[in-house]
């Protein structure tokens, strides 16, 4: 099994600059939403790779 590398693809790269970008146009209520969202696709995927796991 290879380590899990801490850094991004450079793909990932692109898609967290394209992100970046977005949210500069975004309101601060609409910011927080998304942010609030990805906070919970992470905790759904943390919730799903444990259960793979067991």
């Amino acid at each position: 099994m290879e380590p899990i590398s801490a850094n991004l693809s450079l793909e990932q790269q692109f898609e967290m600059k394209r992100i970046r970008d977005a949210a500069k146009g975004m309101s601060r209520e609409q910011a927080l939403d998304l942010l609030l969202k990805a906070s919970r696709l992470l905790m759904i995927k943390t919730n799903v790779a444990r259960n793979l796991a067991k």
